[in-house]
């Protein structure tokens, strides 16, 4: 990571700290008036109706809401991670696995129209917010016209188009040097790019749009979500089974439901919708009305 995405990571976590006090003393504010509200009666008709629904709510219905809870988490953590990966990942590739690449500028979104050499030879863009799959660079004599390199830039990457290769000459005699340009760029790039410079190649694998989403991930926007989210994850169910347990006991307060006899398990729905259903009772053998001689 560079000095400035360490600032950026050092920043959102002060951020988040500040926010996160900030939201728990919130949070705890309204359970206490809630809870106050419960305990003196204020509430009573509205925690009848909320229980009733929650114990007549069947087994299988809480089962689909955690396991649909469940997966969409998992799917933000895990695009979490791939956000994480796609920003750590080397940015000179070796190997031959293929690196993914967020593109974040429109240099090479567009065909500029004295750039002929684009349609004449059929040579595809790619758009802004696009990942784009990188491999390891190649040998320098296998460098050819048109290929879709990274090269780094005063520690800028940028992914442009080899348009011109020059041999080496009476002015640079050791060095080839290699004219790249953006395809929606009128001139070439400012300085001819030397292949100690190139980082990865593109040979044409990309997953369209989809980079944006990324882009925020590693954005501290993205960073804020992301613990929000894993607060929300802690505190929901324990301010739940607070305000859940406060209703019961009002509950049973005022008669509504019967005291447990011991047996109950604890005062959670899935309990209070054991103790409302009916049991069957095994069926006994009654004796013929005359009997057996």
């Amino acid at each position: 990571m560079t000095p400035f995405d360490l600032y950026i990571f050092f920043l959102c976590l002060i951020v988040f700290t500040l926010l996160t006090g900030l939201f728990t003393v919130m949070l705890t504010y309204i359970i206490k008036q809630q809870l106050r509200l419960i305990a003196h009666g204020l509430e009573d008709e509205r925690i009848k109706k909320e229980y009733e629904r929650e114990i007549n709510r069947s087994r299988a219905a809480r089962v689909v809401c955690r396991a649909l809870g469940t997966v969409l988490l998992a799917i933000v953590f895990l695009a979490f991670a791939a956000s994480v990966y796609i920003q750590l990942a080397s940015d000179r590739v070796s190997g031959s696995l293929a690196v993914p690449k967020v593109v974040m500028s429109t240099s090479m979104q567009y065909q500029h129209r004295e750039n002929e050499y684009l349609t004449e030879n059929g040579l595809e863009q790619i758009s802004m917010f696009d990942i784009i799959f990188v491999h390891e660079l190649p040998a320098e004599e296998e460098l050819e016209l048109y290929d879709i390199v990274i090269y780094e830039y005063q520690d800028q990457l940028i992914i442009h188009r080899i348009v011109g290769i020059e041999e080496p000459n009476a002015a640079h005699p050791d060095e080839r040097y290699f004219l790249l340009r953006g395809d929606s760029n009128k001139y070439s790039d400012e300085f001819p790019v030397l292949y100690e410079q190139m980082m990865a190649i593109y040979r044409g694998q990309r997953i369209p749009f989809i980079g944006s989403f990324f882009a925020f991930m590693q954005s501290p926007a993205g960073y804020l979500c992301i613990l929000l989210v894993l607060f929300a994850v802690i505190a929901t169910p324990i301010a739940e089974k607070k305000l859940w347990a406060a209703m019961v006991a009002r509950l049973k307060e005022i008669g509504y439901i019967p005291h447990d006899d011991g047996q109950g398990g604890g005062d959670t729905a899935e309990n209070a919708q054991s103790r409302a259903e009916p049991t069957a009772q095994p069926p006994t053998d009654k004796p013929d009305e005359g009997g057996t001689p």
